[in-house]
């Protein structure tokens, strides 16, 4: 077998392609250099070609004719602007390429279609960053074999119908970064990613039939939707992105928008009833919705019951005081859940106004394993709380739960058997100012939990009063004012300690075994002594990775002055501290041998004068 030849010659400014390549050459990277032209090329093995980033403007008429197992070329960002006519013929003999990038080129519409005219078998088309502004039918007219088509980050405005609809293997398009902002009638059955985000668009609407659309992934993150999209009736949808938009945006809060009225108009002459809420939407399949960055004040859970293949939901960074209305009723005085999500394994409702979830919430997610509640108002129930009908919160027999994040919540305490039956993995409460953990406060954790952060709490060893966890392997106490490591926490297999920005003078404690467990720690912004430093020897020696040692600092003394060094240099700083040490007892010693010989001599004197006579 012959064997592959790789030549790579990108960015070392050349000016145009060297002469006498190998004729058996596979590869070739010319990229980021300063060709300008484009000749012949005599390379019939040549399989890919790499050009990207150069100040290329001319192109040879048959500068590809002899590259006929050309598979693969990249002509990204170079100056494909300039003589399109005469550069789009050389591309009349590329019948076989399959991959082409003509990104960043400042392309218009027309030149495109030049350029790819000919490509027959195109599978994968690269035209991110140019200067599209409508799409035609003519455009892909001859690219019937396309599968990827990218045009991320042009100006375009409007799509005419019929330019994708007759791709027939085409799975992913890219339009992304344009300025769509209407999707009346989606169209394209055959396609399976489709990204329209970061563009303008109010409302996507798909007209009801019973074909089956093989989409799987359907992004409209950051646009202005101000309804849920309306999904082809029989679909595949597993992944719904609408992360900043304008969702939840009551009817009253805003203007009749031309979004509202074409929508409503839509509607009706579909005789469609639609709501406005995904409960009236085909997405059966779903596995993963984002609604964060939205404009929900309360959103009711039971407007997704019937997605029961749903995974993951991501809600964060709205305004939710709520997310049960409508989801529990009453039974003999007994709140009782209406829905259920059996599939959701992630909720995330970070950065909202949520104090509480009622306890039944848990029943109606039966396999909940991680909750995000960071940056919220939640309210912790104290042990004699009625926790089926209170305006506190509690994880008592949360058993599904394993990942919990209840960081910056203004929570001052967490109350005995607040985690009691449970099986928490990890628990953040890093951002709680001043939080206290009496006894009891983690019991029940004792088995399970192996990740704890109370991390930026402003708390202290006083206030830390945990049990002896034997599966905590990560600990992270940064930003807080211990001096000392909590024995507690000295018992647990700890694999990670972050204990940067506290006031710790040693980590001798370190010598008590701990170390033989430890792969990385953290160190940084504390006291440390420069010459009480046998725990720094002792992590080294067991190859412990302190991640952050070139940034850790130490203090000494010289005389009567405190210095500060970094604590990787610690011995110099130390021998200067003993030698100044040595120094100050020789002088004490001859400033005292001085005295003594002085007071000798006076009194040698006093004698030899003898006693006086009267």
């Amino acid at each position: 077998m012959q064997k592959l030849w790789h030549i790579f010659f990108n960015t070392v400014n050349l000016c145009s392609i060297p002469a006498d390549l190998d004729l058996r050459l596979k590869a070739l990277d010319l990229s980021s250099n300063s060709i300008e032209q484009l000749n012949v090329l005599n390379l019939e093995s040549l399989e890919m070609l790499d050009i990207s980033y150069n100040h290329l403007n001319f192109i040879e008429k048959e500068a590809f004719k002899y590259l006929i197992h050309l598979d693969y070329m990249n002509l990204a960002m170079n100056l494909l602007d300039n003589n399109v006519m005469n550069n789009s013929k050389a591309f009349e003999s590329l019948y076989g390429l399959k991959h082409l990038d003509i990104s960043l080129n400042n392309l218009d519409d027309g030149a495109v279609g030049l350029y790819i005219h000919n490509a027959t078998a195109l599978e994968q088309l690269t035209l991110n960053g140019n200067s599209l502004t409508k799409l035609r039918p003519t455009l892909f007219e001859n690219n019937r074999n396309l599968v990827n088509i990218d045009i991320e980050n042009n100006n375009i405005l409007e799509i005419d119908e019929g330019t994708f609809e007759p791709l027939k293997k085409l799975s992913v398009l890219n339009l992304a970064r344009n300025n769509l902002v209407h999707v009346c009638d989606f169209q394209l059955p055959q396609v399976r990613t489709l990204n329209l985000s970061r563009n303008s668009i109010e409302f996507f609407f798909t007209n009801p039939n019973d074909q089956m659309y093989l989409l799987e992934t359907l992004d409209l993150s950051y646009n202005n939707l101000l309804y849920f999209p309306v999904a082809p009736k029989r679909n595949r949808l597993k992944y719904l992105h609408l992360q900043y938009n304008k969702i939840g945006v009551s009817g009253l809060e805003i203007s009749i928008s031309e979004a509202k009225i074409l929508h409503r108009n839509i509607i009706q002459d579909t005789e469609i009833h639609y709501a406005g809420n995904s409960n009236d939407l085909n997405l059966l399949t779903l596995r993963y919705i984002d609604l964060s960055a939205n404009d929900f004040t309360n959103f009711s859970l039971n407007s997704l019951s019937k997605l029961l293949s749903l995974e993951t939901m991501n809600l964060s960074d709205n305004c939710l005081q709520d997310i049960s209305n409508g989801m529990l009723i009453k039974d003999n005085q007994t709140e009782i859940s209406n829905i259920s999500l059996p599939s959701l394994l992630h909720l995330n409702l970070h950065n909202n106004e949520i104090e509480h979830l009622p306890r039944i919430l848990f029943d109606s997610l039966p396999k909940l394993e991680t909750l995000i509640l960071r940056q919220n108002d939640v309210k912790l129930c104290d042990e004699k709380a009625n926790l089926s009908n209170s305006t506190c919160m509690s994880f008592r027999g949360a058993h599904s739960l394993k990942h919990l994040d209840l960081g910056e919540n203004g929570i001052k305490i967490i109350v005995p058997n607040t985690f009691a039956n449970t099986r928490l993995v990890s628990l953040n409460l890093e951002g709680n100012k001043n939080i206290f953990l009496p006894r009891g406060s983690l019991e029940g954790l004792q088995g399970s939990l192996e990740s704890l952060s109370i991390a930026n709490s402003n708390t202290s060893r006083s206030r830390v009063f945990t049990p002896c966890m034997t599966k905590l392997s990560t600990l992270n106490i940064s930003h807080n004012r211990f001096k000392v490591l909590p024995e507690s926490f000295r018992c647990s297999p700890l694999k990670v300690l972050d204990l940067r920005n506290n006031k710790f003078t040693s980590l001798n404690f370190l010598l008590t075994n701990m170390f033989q467990e430890l792969d990385f720690i953290y160190i940084s912004n504390n006291l440390y002594n420069c010459c009480n430093t046998r725990w720094l020897t002792t992590l080294r020696e067991n190859h412990v990775s302190i991640t952050d040692l070139e940034r850790a600092k130490c203090q000494y003394k010289t005389g009567d002055d405190i210095m500060c060094h970094l604590l990787q240099n610690h011995t110099i700083q130390c021998q200067r501290e003993a030698l100044w040490k040595g120094t100050s007892y020789i002088w004490v010693f001859i400033s005292c041998l001085i005295i003594l010989l002085t007071i000798v001599v006076l009194v040698k004197v006093m004698q030899s004068k003898g006693p006086s006579i009267v």
